[in-house]
């Protein structure tokens, strides 16, 4: 075959595996959670697997099936634990006027419009009826109605999709050369040695970012929830802003802020009595600070450039170009899928000096 018909079919096998994907895409994201899961359970499987008992180790199904059972036990007591409180918040959702709002913080309302029109005498711009404009449709009973009858409707999907994503973390777990070798099938043979120790040196470093940010994510819900629980916001309260503030923070950058937002506005419906919300909201956005400040500066440079030996600098480009590309995904997916191409060059184009610089601690 001449190589003007190997690259047409090598196209065409391109467009076929795109469209299939794309079709798919439902069991591809099955799939990459299950591999994701897989990845942070796999320490605890070897870990298992060392335990003996009677002088015999511990069978290999077992420990990934015990694996998986505390993985679901965790995810379950944090639904148990949280739901509750998430669809009170709900309901305080679908009767909140937001009058209450503007009459809560009447006083710094005030002192702001007169601040902005001492500058601006001509434009008699206020507050009360920007907020109307912009936020009163966001509490609208009717749009959140619609809002809870959709998501009711995915009550099915989400449980075809627990199932399907635990049955497969399974067997990748059982067998962590599963998925391995369904990715190594798809290059040419000669290959085969060159992506095995790619796929293990992205797995080994993949493990200890995901491990990681599951530690970020205990620290910063424990060191949001804590501290507002002791300025008096309740304790349900405190907690799922400490969720909603830890999970949002795996997202770079625009997380943190989106996740004090959310905060703020959770606790405005949770008023703590005797204490004017402007202080509360003033408090709570000190605690988001101090801890995003210990975030940055130790945490997440510690995390990742331990994890995924990159510089910061070098982690913060590529979040940045991520994002301009594809958004918030982009830069949710930035960093595992920059320490898959690191590895992956180093492998095949570490003749490149540009790559040898940009790997040399892999």
């Amino acid at each position: 075959m001449s190589p003007i018909y190997r690259w047409i079919a090598a196209g065409a096998g391109l467009l076929v595996a795109g469209y299939l994907v794309w079709y798919f895409q439902a069991i591809v994201f099955y799939i990459l959670i299950a591999a994701v899961l897989s990845l942070m359970g796999k320490p605890l499987v070897t870990l298992l697997c060392r335990v003996r008992i009677k002088g015999r180790s511990v069978p290999k199904w077992l420990a990934a099936f015990a694996t998986l059972v505390v993985m679901l036990v965790v995810i379950y007591a944090l639904a148990v634990t949280l739901l509750p409180v998430v669809i009170d918040k709900i309901d305080q959702l679908t009767s909140f006027d937001i009058d209450q709002l503007t009459t809560a913080l009447a006083d710094p309302i005030t002192r702001i419009e007169q601040y902005i029109n001492r500058f601006l005498p001509d434009n008699n711009f206020s507050i009360r009826e920007y907020i109307h404009t912009q936020a009163g449709p966001l509490f609208a009973s009717a749009n959140i109605g619609s809002s809870l009858a959709s998501v009711t409707g995915w009550i099915v999907d989400l449980v075809i999709a627990v199932f399907s994503v635990s049955f497969i973390t399974y067997f990748f777990l059982k067998d962590d050369r599963l998925f391995f070798d369904g990715v190594v099938i798809f290059f040419p043979a000669k290959y085969e040695a060159n992506i095995k120790r790619a796929l293990d040196s992205a797995t080994t470093l993949l493990i200890r970012y995901f491990i990681g940010i599951c530690i970020e994510m205990f620290i910063k819900l424990v060191c949001i929830a804590l501290p507002l629980y002791l300025i008096g916001l309740e304790f349900n309260t405190a907690l799922v802003i400490g969720v909603i503030s830890a999970v949002l923070n795996v997202i770079p950058y625009i997380g943190p802020l989106i996740g004090a937002i959310a905060g703020c506005v959770i606790a405005m419906l949770s008023p703590v009595p005797g204490v004017a919300v402007e202080s509360v909201l003033f408090q709570m956005i000190v605690v988001f600070v101090i801890f995003q400040l210990i975030d940055n500066v130790i945490l997440q440079p510690y995390i990742y450039s331990s994890s995924v030996k990159a510089h910061p600098l070098e982690i913060f480009i590529v979040i940045l170009m991520a994002g301009y590309i594809a958004g918030v995904w982009g830069m949710l997916l930035a960093i595992p899928a920059y320490t898959v191409i690191r590895v992956f060059a180093k492998e095949f184009f570490n003749n490149f000096r540009v790559v040898r610089k940009l790997t040399e601690n892999i």
